[in-house]
């Protein structure tokens, strides 16, 4: 991973050097680029581990155009595929009478996984956001995100996510969240003939998280707790109802 990250960044030195008319529009402005880099006492998606109940240690890299374009690699260490998990995704996002959107697109990759059925798979996102006026001194937000995949990990089939946000921002830096999402996926290679939830083909479950955040001398710091309708997920207990610790920061 680490070769990975610096061979992006002398990509990018090297295309901004060569390229100075586009830096003077503001497109490959160096605040346009900003790296992240977390530790998280367990890695959670959609309310699964994917780290076995254990810790994780994660980074990325953004790029962000004026226009509304973006782009990123993001990558964390899991308990399957080859122990890699690397995202890489790109997209547009822009805003319209107080409401922001967001239209992506985010391919999840397993570089060192040899699994039959591929782990690999795409998807495409649609966002939405909107700031409701304040309550006090308190400033809430709605969220909406649609997600499709033709065939979702695991050669599995299509699948939908659908999910709703709500997010408080809080004096003193901090700030209340909370999210709840459904996920569907068909049934194919992975859980199809019946392997699926409840000896059915696929599966689907509802998922939740709170949490609150807070930053501390430039990291951030956020205390979640996760859960979902199937604590018993696929035979594991990797769904289970869990609280997640997790500290970053902004490069």
């Amino acid at each position: 991973m680490k070769r990975h990250v610096a061979s992006l960044c002398a990509a990018v030195l090297a295309a901004s050097a060569s390229l100075a008319s586009a830096r003077d529009t503001g497109w490959l402005s160096d605040e346009n680029f900003t790296g992240n880099i977390a530790y998280t006492s367990d890695y959670v998606f959609r309310g699964v581990s994917q780290t076995n109940s254990s810790w994780a240690v994660q980074g990325g890299i953004d790029y962000a155009a004026p226009a509304g374009v973006y782009a990123g690699t993001w990558a964390s260490n899991v308990s399957f595929g080859g122990g890699i998990e690397m995202d890489f995704y790109g997209g547009f996002a822009s805003e319209v009478a107080g409401v922001t959107y967001d239209l992506g697109v985010i391919y999840y990759a397993y570089p060192k996984s040899h699994d039959d059925p591929e782990l690999n798979f795409v998807e495409g996102t649609f966002k939405l956001g909107y700031e409701l006026p304040p309550l006090g001194s308190a400033v809430p937000s709605l969220g909406i995100t649609y997600a499709y995949s033709p065939n979702f990990y695991g050669e599995d089939g299509a699948a939908h996510y659908v999910a709703g946000a709500l997010d408080l921002s809080l004096p003193w830096g901090l700030s209340l969240s909370g999210d709840v999402g459904w996920q569907r996926v068909e049934g194919d290679k992975t859980t199809g003939e019946g392997q699926g939830l409840e000896g059915d083909d696929g599966f689907d479950y509802v998922h939740y998280r709170l949490g609150v955040a807070s930053s501390f001398k430039g990291f951030d710091l956020d205390v979640s707790y996760h859960n979902t309708t199937e604590a018993d997920f696929l035979g594991s207990d990797i769904a289970d109802g869990r609280l997640v610790f997790t500290v970053s920061r902004s490069l």
